[in-house]
């Protein structure tokens, strides 16, 4: 096999060994040196039980457009590239923001040195002269499974149950991430409050299962209605929170929440009670947009206030402050 068959000019190999292709794993090995990369190939063309898609980058650059273009299970990363050497190779890549399991593949054999990878993140670090066709394969299966279940635990921690919304604790961390950039880049951002008003209503009259056919439904539209640039949680029973970012003014911002909540409101009919009133979703909502000085704990004291504003209101209109 030619050097232009095993990687393209995006750096992409095209290199899949024989076997079950369902079940291919997809491998892009990170290192300035083809000798080594080719070795990575060669072990894991021998695998007696997992197939493998190995490709290769020699830089961060490169295997950022890469990771970018295809889909990876998997990467080898080398210590040593160029300028970039030892953890700071490992910060940097970790610095891309790429959720794809890591495994140190260095030349240097220092247990210290893997002890500090694998609290900054990667998910086992294998000296390069220790490496053998079983022993790579095995490293490899093994961090994968293992992000995998950290992913999802993460997941439980961070995600509403009944909607598969961010909760309370991923909104606040994710909105003080967001402040944080705006204090550098003075970008806008607002906070919404919204509540469904007669929630109550709803499940004393239709009980339990039909208020939270309502909160489903209505998280599936907020979803469905969501921005690029926006996210959105539940942080009570009948209490949500959209974060909005990537607007050009007050106005603008009220012109986006007005045409989203109208399709939040549409009716709906309840599976067991299609004969109960299809007007189940009425939300009140209340804005605060960001000011310097501010975290989401403020945030959300005034869009409450606001909210409240507008459930007395006579027409119902979207507050912000």
């Amino acid at each position: 096999m030619s050097e232009n068959d095993v990687e393209s000019d995006t750096g992409i190999t095209a290199d899949t060994p024989e076997g079950n292709t369902a079940h291919t794993i997809r491998v892009l090995v990170i290192d300035d040196d083809p000798d080594d990369f080719y070795l990575v190939n060669d072990m894991l063309s021998r695998s007696r039980w997992k197939a493998f898609e190995v490709s290769h980058c020699d830089g961060l650059e490169s295997a950022g457009q890469a990771l970018q273009q295809s889909e990876v299970d998997i990467v080898l990363l080398d210590l040593g590239l160029g300028s970039l050497q030892g953890l700071r190779t490992l910060e940097s890549f970790i610095g891309l923001g790429y959720q794809v399991p890591v495994v140190v593949f260095t030349g240097v054999n220092d247990e210290s040195l893997g002890e500090q990878a694998i609290k900054m993140g990667a998910e086992d670090y294998l000296p390069k002269n220790e490496a053998s066709s079983a022993l790579l394969s095995r490293a490899i299966t093994y961090a994968i499974e293992r992000h995998a279940l950290v992913e999802q635990l993460e997941r439980r921690a961070n995600e509403d149950a009944l909607t598969g919304l961010a909760n309370r604790h991923a909104l606040f961390k994710q909105t003080e991430v967001l402040i944080n950039n705006l204090e550098r880049n003075g970008l806008p951002l607002a906070v919404a409050l919204l509540d469904l008003d007669d929630f109550k209503g709803v499940n004393d009259r239709w009980g339990h299962n039909a208020g939270d056919e309502v909160i489903v439904n209505f998280a599936r539209r907020l979803k469905d209605n969501l921005r690029s640039s926006d996210m959105v949680a539940r942080i009570g029973g009948d209490e949500f929170v959209w974060v909005l970012t990537n607007y050009k003014s007050t106005h603008s911002l009220q012109e986006v929440l007005e045409k989203k909540l109208n399709a939040l409101v549409q009716p709906l009919e309840l599976e067991e009670h299609p004969n109960a009133p299809k007007d189940l979703i009425k939300v009140s909502l209340g804005v605060a947009e960001w000011q310097p000085g501010l975290g989401l704990k403020e945030l959300l004291i005034r869009a409450d206030k606001a909210m409240y504003r507008s459930k007395k209101s006579s027409d119902r209109s979207i507050e912000i402050c």
